[in-house]
């Protein structure tokens, strides 16, 4: 029987990963994975978004949240992004260092194929590429003080950002050119929100990404891009719960599955109940996995 798939439908793609996830205690890990629902929540409450129209994917050290098609693009990168740093401000006064949250942020826009809770997309392949790219990593750590780092596909910088709409700065943003695991040139463009620009990357100039492999050298080293989902080995295929929100968004409809480089596989995984009563506030410190 041949299967025929379902018309894509268009989204615009966030991705949001924690930085040094996997070189947290896994009492951490567990506290920082269940605040970061709380963050994303408040974060969308402020850009005027209905969490229950969004599609959210967890991937045990972030989240991939799609939008609906008519989600204005000015609002996730000036309100979204201005919840997150006020969100992630409000955790860093709750918890000490070791819990400290810093995101890396990705927006693209495209199309993903959707059965059910299957997920396949090129689009959420390449933004998860940018979003563990080796210059968005290097200019987060960098930014000391920073909360979050924002990488932005070639396509979304050109069409929004390039726009000079209220509260987006063009000059604040920097091309990040790399390399990925198969040789691949890519350009993603970031920005460091309260840096006038972002650390560690070169200005730009003006030149199209390319493959700057020196002879002898193995694809992929110009910058890190695994296809997985950062916090992770680049390339490393990370088993990820599918969550979806629904009714109430405290106790609706969760399907859960596994996704290993885009490729679906059935499985059984704990289930994680999300309070959605807390996103409507500042974040709520949850006191359960440190043990406090």
């Amino acid at each position: 029987m041949v299967v025929v798939p379902e018309d894509p439908h268009s989204h615009w793609i966030v991705l949001l990963d924690i930085e040094d996830f996997s070189l947290r205690a896994e009492t951490t890990q567990a506290t920082l994975h269940d605040d970061l629902y709380h963050v994303v929540e408040f974060a969308l409450r402020r850009a005027r978004l209905d969490p229950e129209r969004c599609a959210v994917q967890d991937r045990g050290d972030g989240v991939l949240l799609l939008a609906p098609p008519d989600t204005k693009p000015t609002l996730l990168l000036r309100e979204l992004v201005r919840g997150l740093e006020d969100a992630l401000a409000h955790h860093r006064d709750t918890y000490n260092h070791d819990h400290r949250m810093r995101l890396r942020v990705g927006l693209h826009e495209g199309l993903v194929n959707r059965n059910g809770e299957r997920w396949t997309s090129n689009a959420i392949n390449d933004l998860a590429r940018l979003v563990d790219a080796g210059p968005v990593k290097q200019s987060l750590a960098r930014a000391g003080r920073a909360h979050l780092v924002v990488v932005v596909s070639d396509d979304v910088h050109r069409k929004v950002v390039r726009g000079r709409y209220p509260g987006i700065d063009p000059a604040a943003y920097l091309p990040a050119d790399f390399v990925t695991k198969h040789g691949e040139p890519r350009r993603g463009w970031v920005t460091v929100p309260g840096y006038p620009a972002p650390p560690g990357l070169p200005a730009d100039s003006g030149e199209p990404p390319r493959d700057r492999t020196r002879p002898g050298e193995a694809p992929g080293t110009g910058g890190t891009a695994g296809g997985a989902g950062g916090g992770t080995e680049p390339g490393s295929p990370v088993p990820s719960p599918s969550l979806h929100f629904g009714g109430d968004m405290t106790g609706g409809q969760i399907a859960f599955g596994n996704i290993v480089n885009g490729d679906w596989v059935q499985g059984d995984k704990t289930e994680h109940r999300y309070d959605g009563n807390a996103g409507r506030g500042a974040p709520r410190r949850d006191t359960s996995a440190d043990g406090s």
